[in-house]
């Protein structure tokens, strides 16, 4: 495979994308709601997947309820529930051989996301995958947040990509907007939590990533 046949760079969403670590995040909201008699439902938090503002969740907890929550304690529930599922996590169907065969390509890799470093960084370790990523650009250092641009943009820059011949990998509508509006080529691949989401601004939507392969998305991008 020629040069010419590959994109300037893969750039990925992590959280859904990379690895369903949403739906533990849901779980482990819903658990602490669930102690405090409220029900954290499937479709509040399908709202707020890829984005920010699932954080939040303690005072919509105290809203919904009428009462003091102590949040130190909230938080620790949500933390022991949190980490025992993490232990469970494994990448999504075929990313990790889309991420190693990009990789011995010399297709420079990155990640996009709305969670911070110090979460992308452990994520990917756990998974074994934080050496094949040449940048991470995360909430925490990105100029903005997705759904703006900068995120991919400034991913694209980290690895002297061009964004229009580049590909993003999304699961939800915030994350494809900010591809999008990027001008990334993008894969959008839900997880159940985000089924719901309409994905209709990305180029393709996929089942899973076992479905693609390194030659189509040098095509993709480089007719």
């Amino acid at each position: 495979m020629g040069p010419i046949d590959l994109p300037d760079a893969l750039v990925f969403d992590l959280d859904g994308t990379i690895v369903d670590t949403e739906s533990i995040e849901y779980e482990s909201i819903r658990q602490v709601w669930a102690s405090h008699g409220a029900d954290y439902t499937i479709t509040r938090f399908e709202q707020v997947i890829g984005t920010s503002s699932a954080a939040n969740w303690h005072y919509e907890l105290e809203a919904l309820t009428g009462r003091p929550v102590n949040a130190s304690v909230a938080r620790e529930h949500y933390d022991q529930v949190r980490t025992q599922l993490l232990s469970t996590l494994s990448a999504r169907p075929g990313i990790e051989a889309l991420i190693k065969q990009a990789s011995a390509a010399g297709v420079p890799l990155a990640v996009a996301s709305n969670s911070t470093m110090a979460w992308a960084e452990a994520r990917l370790g756990d998974l074994g995958l934080r050496d094949f990523f040449n940048a991470i650009i995360t909430i925490d250092i990105a100029s903005h947040p997705k759904p703006h641009p900068h995120p991919y943009l400034e991913a694209c820059a980290a690895v002297d990509a061009v964004p229009a011949r580049s590909i993003a990998f999304e699961d939800s509508a915030t994350g494809t907007a900010s591809a999008r509006a990027a001008g990334l080529y993008t894969i959008a691949c839900p997880v159940a939590l985000s089924a719901g989401h309409d994905l209709s601004a990305a180029h393709q939507i996929i089942d899973s990533h076992a479905e693609l392969s390194l030659t189509d998305l040098g095509r993709a991008v480089r007719p």
